[in-house]
């Protein structure tokens, strides 16, 4: 994944530019205008463990419910 035009993309780009904080796959789907949150679990899964993007059970920053978030961490 790299960030272009794709969903996936999209995803990735949303990520990157929360700066370390983590986002619940809903959220990245309403911020993304998904038609289900099932297409960001499928991309955020695939990311989490892979160039600095991790998964964890945390506090989502945009809805602050506690859910499986993903982050990419700054360095």
């Amino acid at each position: 994944m790299n960030g272009g035009t794709t969903i996936a993309g999209q995803i990735e780009r949303l990520i990157v530019r929360l700066d370390g904080a983590g986002v619940c796959d809903a959220c990245v789907t309403d911020r993304l205008n998904l038609s289900v949150p099932a297409q960001a679990n499928v991309v955020t899964r695939a990311l989490g463990g892979t160039r600095g993007f991790e998964r964890k059970k945390d506090e989502c920053t945009l809805c602050g419910s506690t859910r499986t978030v993903i982050r990419r961490s700054v360095r």
